[in-house]
């Protein structure tokens, strides 16, 4: 709940946010019952809202900006659009975003989106090679080099250790299975006698 209410706020703040597409998608199921309820402005809205928020902030923006936006919209307030996979841990991550938004804020917020999904390309300019540069190609030679050599095989041991017959269990008898059954009796009669002192 906590969680839902941070990605709210944060998204009625922003009119944008990255998550994950589970969390977007639960956002929506939270979010959008708000949304609904600051098209009509009454007390009785706002302090439902505000339970759920906690954020006056948010709160007011809801009602005096989103409500009168959406006036005219029955449902569908927000958009997950999927943007790939995360770096580290390869989660779904996408953009939770109001389908109507200020121009303002559209700008901003699209043009950051291009900044991060363009790829930077290398400088077609031809440039002279300074000691530095000619310095670092040399280091990744090297090391192609020491990959190039072949590692010779260890030799193996377990062909030595197959040809060992296994050697049979000895099989137990009635008078080997009776003295395990009375070491184990002992040594339960002198556990009890340790815990009684």
């Amino acid at each position: 709940m906590a969680m839902m209410r941070n990605l709210a706020i944060s998204l009625i703040e922003h009119e944008v946010i990255k998550t994950t597409v589970e969390k977007g998608k639960e956002l929506r199921r939270f979010l959008e019952p708000l949304i609904t309820r600051a098209k009509e402005d009454t007390l009785h809205n706002r302090r439902t809202v505000l339970s759920n928020l906690n954020s006056k902030d948010a709160t007011s923006k809801l009602f005096s900006d989103l409500g009168p936006r959406f006036k005219e919209t029955n449902g569908g307030y927000l958009r997950v659009i999927k943007a790939g996979f995360r770096a580290g841990d390869k989660a779904d991550i996408s953009y939770v975003e109001l389908t109507i938004r200020n121009q303002d804020q559209e700008t901003k917020s699209d043009n950051a989106i291009v900044e991060e999904f363009t790829p930077e390309t290398p400088n077609t300019t031809p440039e002279t090679k300074t000691e530095e540069s000619v310095v670092k190609e040399s280091a990744p030679k090297k090391t192609a080099e020491k990959k190039a050599e072949p590692k010779k095989a260890a030799p193996k041991k377990t062909a030595e250790k197959k040809a060992e017959p296994k050697k049979a269990a000895p099989k137990k008898t009635a008078e080997s299975r009776e003295k395990s059954r009375t070491k184990k009796s002992s040594s339960k009669e002198n556990c009890r006698e340790k815990s009684s002192k």
